[in-house]
């Protein structure tokens, strides 16, 4: 049964792949263009366009060419502005076209449900924190996907799962402390 996809942000450590082995659909990864590694067939994955830390379009582009050789992504997160809800739909207006995957929209403070373009498939929610926390559960059901960037914790994977999220990212499962990574493996295996 799935639960919740968690992702682990451009890591392919061991505990990562014994664990998709073991919940199959209940880990995947997310990668942005800085850490790109080719997927194994049985790890799904999801296209981050590393716009939280500094977009570089060349980087991005070449990571969706790579991907053209594997197996298809959940999504791919169109370039996003951080915080800014114009910029960001200029970004979608520049580069949804050239996105051939499953598109997500990365949702930005002052976003509204009624924002999120019909050609997008997933909501990314991004975003400040603040934002997020307080708006991320009425994007569920707005497209077919729901999926909320920079969750590390066990109080933020429970919250996600209790608002509906298909899957989470977070890079602060391996970086962070001992209590992040045993709630990351705590909840990628329950149904």
């Amino acid at each position: 049964m799935i639960y919740m996809m968690i992702m682990p942000a451009n890591n392919a450590s061991g505990i990562v792949h014994y664990l998709a082995g073991k919940c199959p659909g209940n880990v995947g990864w997310c990668m942005s263009p800085d850490g790109w590694r080719k997927p194994p067939f049985y790890m799904p994955y999801g296209l981050d366009n590393g716009a939280f830390i500094n977009f570089d379009p060349h980087a991005f582009y070449g990571m969706l060419q790579k991907a053209k050789k594997v197996h298809l992504p959940l999504w791919a997160a169109c370039p996003d502005v951080v915080g800014d809800a114009e910029a960001t739909m200029k970004m979608w207006h520049i580069w949804h076209n050239f996105i051939t995957f499953p598109l997500a929209f990365v949702c930005q403070d002052g976003m509204e449900p009624q924002d999120v373009p019909e050609e997008a498939f997933c909501c990314f929610i991004g975003g400040t924190t603040k934002w997020k926390l307080e708006n991320a559960h009425r994007f569920k059901g707005v497209r077919p996907w729901l999926h909320i960037g920079r969750v590390n914790t066990h109080k933020r994977l429970t919250w996600a799962r209790e608002i509906g999220a298909d899957s989470v990212d977070g890079t602060g499962f391996f970086r962070g402390s001992k209590e992040q990574l045993a709630a990351f493996i705590t909840h990628c295996c329950v149904t």
